[in-house]
């Protein structure tokens, strides 16, 4: 029997050239911030995000990183991934993660995205640090398709997780449909930078939209509706 991988999925793994002044940013920021800007993740009381603003928004702090981030998406969604993308991509929201011993992140996939990019701004494997995981699980994480409950009996490369070892200071950028989280973080620090990215203009040919990011107002509104919700 012959076997071959047909439609492998693309993930970008990118060294930032000045990963120290993005590092010393990030550090600050979240040590100005404090606690009060923290919301705690529903499935891991040792994750905590600061998502209520797109961090990257802050072009007096961030316009040079979110800049290359930008270039690279584009060049990762023309040239690794094929696609027709009129104009350029940008990035449309972003958020810290900071987990720490005990931490972890469920499976899960970003919807209305079309790129998603994790930064590694404080990771060390030496100190317990886990790295990403990606599954093609369908059971949980693409409703839409045909659901079979057949138990694994053996492990082969086509049904496992697959752990991408990337290392601090490194962009991982694959597209935002693909389920991917962590389990069992071992050590305190872990930071990451979160990010969605999408196509300034949408077009199939025949039709398309511009795609507009939300103002700080309009982000705030929707994160405090969700909350309420969710309550």
């Amino acid at each position: 029997m012959e076997v071959i991988n047909v439609l492998p999925t693309p993930v970008a793994i990118i060294p930032c050239p000045f990963h120290s002044k993005v590092k010393e940013s990030v550090l600050q920021e979240i040590e100005e911030k404090g606690f009060s800007d923290l919301s705690y993740n529903t499935g891991s009381k040792d994750l905590k995000h600061i998502g209520h603003y797109s961090v990257l928004q802050d072009d007096e702090k961030y316009g040079r990183f979110t800049n290359w981030i930008e270039q690279q998406a584009e060049y990762y969604a023309k040239e690794v991934k094929g696609d027709y993308i009129p104009e350029t991509v940008q990035v449309t929201d972003s958020w810290y993660n900071m987990s720490d011993d005990g931490g972890k992140q469920y499976f899960h996939h970003h919807c209305n995205s079309y790129i998603s990019g994790i930064y590694y701004v404080n990771f060390d494997r030496e100190k317990g640090h886990v790295p990403t995981s990606f599954t093609n699980d369908s059971k949980i994480y693409t409703p839409h398709a045909p659901v079979f409950d057949i138990f694994k009996k053996k492990l082969t490369q086509h049904n496992q997780d697959n752990l991408v070892f990337a290392k601090e200071g490194e962009l991982l950028l694959f597209p935002s449909q693909i389920a991917h989280g962590y389990e069992n973080n071992k050590g305190d620090g872990r930071i990451t930078l979160s990010m969605n990215i999408m196509p300034t203009v949408v077009s199939s040919g025949d039709y398309g939209w511009r795609c507009v990011n939300l103002t700080p107002q309009e982000r705030l509104d929707a994160f405090i509706i969700s909350k309420e919700f969710d309550a």
